[in-house]
């Protein structure tokens, strides 16, 4: 099927690409339909283009790429919500601002990562209760502190 978009033009998607975010996103409710999209070849960050919006897309990034201690806790009801079973695939993304004019600046919200259930097709974003994530976390500066750590390391 043909998805017209503001952003890529019109690309062509199989309903088996479509990932259902059943409750929307945060603030966003009343979009619930996805693709994600790669930026490019060899990129960390993909896009997750709405089905019913051709305007609306937000850059993601895996946040394992610039900060290798993140860690994802689901609640029981989570798990539930993203019919989680021992045979799931689970992704996780985190939202991603850049500045105008300023890429160096580019932040990630860790607070509240993008988890897809790739195995149901089914996604939600969770709200971690975790005091060392925020809503702006600078990815360049988190790349540089997980490198000197292990370098520091040996």
């Amino acid at each position: 099927m043909e998805l017209h978009t503001t952003r890529f033009g019109t690309i062509n998607i199989e309903a088996g690409d479509i990932i259902t975010f059943p409750d929307g996103l945060v603030g966003l409710s009343q979009l619930k339909r996805f693709v994600l999209i790669n930026h490019q070849e060899g990129s960390p960050f993909r896009w997750l283009q709405s089905v019913e919006e051709p305007g609306f897309a937000l850059l993601l990034i895996d946040p394992w790429f610039f900060c290798a201690d993140y860690e994802v806790v689901l609640s029981d009801a989570e798990v539930e919500r993203l019919r989680v079973s021992d045979d799931s695939v689970l992704v996780v993304y985190t939202t991603v601002t850049i500045p105008p004019g300023k890429p160096h600046a580019m932040t990630a919200n860790l607070m509240a990562p993008i988890v897809i259930n790739a195995t149901e097709r089914c996604g939600r974003q969770v709200i971690l209760e975790d005091e060392r994530y925020h809503t702006r976390h600078p990815i360049l500066q988190e790349m540089w502190r997980t490198t000197e750590r292990a370098e520091s390391a040996g």
